[in-house]
């Protein structure tokens, strides 16, 4: 089978250039859409890829130009990145235009399904126009809706506007796709615009290589002999930041909190670190240096309000990253989480300062063998089940089971 996929996976030299310095780089989606390539290529298809790289726009991000760049990836297949021109409005309209032409002049001979990462507009809009004048297939993977897209960002009442009518576009988009990956299986239950199209439900898809030790930077505090709890990720009220750091403060423990990443609360971190000195807001660090104090911390958390309804339609890949990593993991029942995998986590029983505090105090005092044990199992079952290998076969037969299915 011949998949073209169309999203915004670079090569990791271009992603990295062309995301220094800047303001919200997307690192997380860019890992979970480089797995899902390599999910389909172990699968058995063949795949292309036709890429804009996924970036802040001007001046979040300091490049207006971004250049093309094509290439092969490592089975022999095409790997095109197209021009994208970082501004406003422009951006948009250069990357919808660009992934439209670039449909277009695919050879009809290969007769590619098209496949998106993420239900991003502009290339959806080109997807959707492109299988209209072909009649070919297209899918679409869908990590987060839309709607909970922008958490934490103040945005004006023309844009709020702008981002609902966005909303509608998408869900009639999606409701003539052959078929959806959803990261949540309410996602697709729910919705009342495209609950008729098959879907298939891929939370999330960890790393496949076993994880090698990462050297400790000279640049990081010092962690040695410390029992740490560590979040890296979005630091936004929306995410339970605040309810977290309030939480530690009260409980009293002998772990320290450290902190990393950008976001509304930024100010608040670093007050709360200059005032408390077991709290440690290291404000954005590069992924590998916070893979470094992942693997030495104690306790990786993440503790989001289940009451936010966008929990129900999301699954925090931060959550396989945690559990990859072998360290025991506490976080917050929520709804985008199947139930299997509540055995492998350390569940605080409700949204509240004062259970995120007793649940701090209760895994201070547990004996740290019978923590590393549940870690240690999670990390299996996650190799076995939720990687790359593991998924790919299953998604590729979704295609294969529902490529004849084009809706009009």
């Amino acid at each position: 089978m011949n998949i073209l996929l169309v999203g915004f996976c670079v090569s990791p030299d271009y992603f990295e250039r062309y995301t220094a310095g800047d303001a919200l780089p997307q690192v997380a989606a860019y890992k979970l859409e480089s797995r899902f390539l390599r999910a389909l290529r172990i699968g058995g298809a063949r795949v292309r890829t036709i890429s804009t790289a996924a970036v802040s726009t001007y001046p979040r991000n300091p490049h207006v130009l971004l250049p093309s760049q094509t290439g092969q990836a490592q089975d022999g297949r095409g790997a095109r990145v197209l021009p994208l021109i970082n501004l406003p409005v422009l951006k948009l309209a250069s990357r919808f235009l660009g992934v439209l032409t670039a449909l277009i002049s695919q050879p009809r001979s290969e007769k590619p399904v098209v496949c998106l990462y993420s239900a991003h507009t502009p290339n959806l809009l080109a997807a959707y126009l492109y299988s209209t004048f072909v009649s070919a297939p297209f899918f679409v993977y869908v990590p987060d809706l839309p709607v909970y897209m922008d958490m934490g960002l103040n945005r004006s009442l023309p844009v709020k506007w702008l981002k609902r009518l966005d909303v509608k576009l998408v869900d009639a988009m999606l409701a003539r796709a052959s078929g959806v990956f959803v990261a949540a299986k309410p996602m697709a239950e729910d919705s009342s615009a495209w609950a008729h199209v098959p879907a298939l439900v891929v939370e999330g898809i960890c790393d496949d290589s076993v994880a090698v030790d990462v050297e400790y930077p000279a640049s990081l505090p010092d962690c040695s002999g410390k029992k740490i709890i560590f979040y890296a990720g979005s630091v936004n009220r929306a995410y339970g930041i605040v309810e977290l750091v309030e939480a530690f403060k009260r409980a009293g423990s002998s772990y320290e909190l450290w902190l990393c990443g950008r976001g509304d609360l930024e100010d608040y971190l670093r007050s709360q670190s200059q005032d408390c000195a077991a709290i440690k807001y290291l404000g954005f660090v590069p992924p590998a240096h916070a893979q470094a104090i992942q693997q030495r911390a104690s306790l990786l958390a993440l503790t989001r309000d289940p009451a936010e309804k966008y929990t129900r339609y999301s699954f925090p890949s931060k959550i396989l990253e945690y559990m990859a990593s072998g360290v025991p993991v506490m976080t917050t029942k929520l709804d985008g989480v199947p139930a299997e995998y509540d055995a492998y986590l350390n569940l605080i029983e409700e949204f509240s300062v004062d259970c995120i505090a007793r649940t701090i105090e209760r895994l201070d005092r547990m004996d740290e063998t019978v923590l590393l044990r549940k870690a240690d199992d999670a990390r299996d079952w996650l190799l076995r089940e939720k990687t790359s290998g593991a998924v790919g076969a299953r998604i590729v037969r979704f295609v294969e089971a529902n490529c004849e299915r084009i809706s009009r």
